[in-house]
């Protein structure tokens, strides 16, 4: 069951919002979807239909850039303040769209640490916006496997945050940042 390419393209902005929270990088993030569309077409014979369109392509999106970063054998690069100050001018129409932003690019760096079944679901559900049993074709898993690896990869996520990073929404300028050596 072939998917004709401008079926796909109607995915094109949530897969690339997907890949962009995992690796926090506008350009990267471009790239990776433009090879998720470039080897979805390749493969599009071998879609089966199982999952939705979506699904399938964000399960392409989410191989990439885990390749991408087993390849580079490297952490996903984190916003830096510069980086921060170019997203205003242009993506950024409000300071809530900047700090939820500079938070998801924040927890993106600190999602990687979490066993590969585990990131893999949190990614697919929490970033790509996919259902349990979405999830649980895309990856070959039933429904509850899914919603247990979801509840533990969370679990980790929050114990991972709670060690490693300062959270505040006051009036810090920096919502998320590593503790000082005062502060472990």
């Amino acid at each position: 069951m072939a998917v004709p390419l401008s079926d796909m393209e109607l995915h094109r902005s949530a897969v690339r919002g997907f890949v962009l929270r995992l690796v926090g990088d506008e350009a990267l993030s471009d790239d990776l979807t433009q090879e998720a569309f470039i080897r979805a077409q390749r493969s599009a014979g071998g879609y089966r239909g199982e999952a939705s369109e979506r699904s399938w392509l964000s399960a392409i999106a989410l191989n990439l850039v885990r390749d991408h970063f087993r390849a580079a054998k490297r952490a996903p690069a984190t916003t830096t303040d510069s980086a921060v100050l170019e997203g205003v001018a242009s993506d950024a129409d409000t300071e809530d769209d900047l700090l939820k932003a500079e938070m998801s690019a924040c927890i993106g760096g600190f999602l990687w640490r979490l066993p590969p079944a585990q990131h893999d679901v949190v990614a697919l559900h929490d970033m790509g916006g996919l259902t349990h049993a979405e999830i649980a074709t895309v990856l070959g898993i039933s429904t509850a496997n899914a919603r247990v690896l979801l509840h533990r990869g969370r679990a980790a996520l929050r114990t991972i945050l709670e060690t490693n990073c300062v959270l505040s929404f006051g009036d810090d300028a920096i919502p998320c940042e590593r503790p000082g050596p005062d502060e472990d």
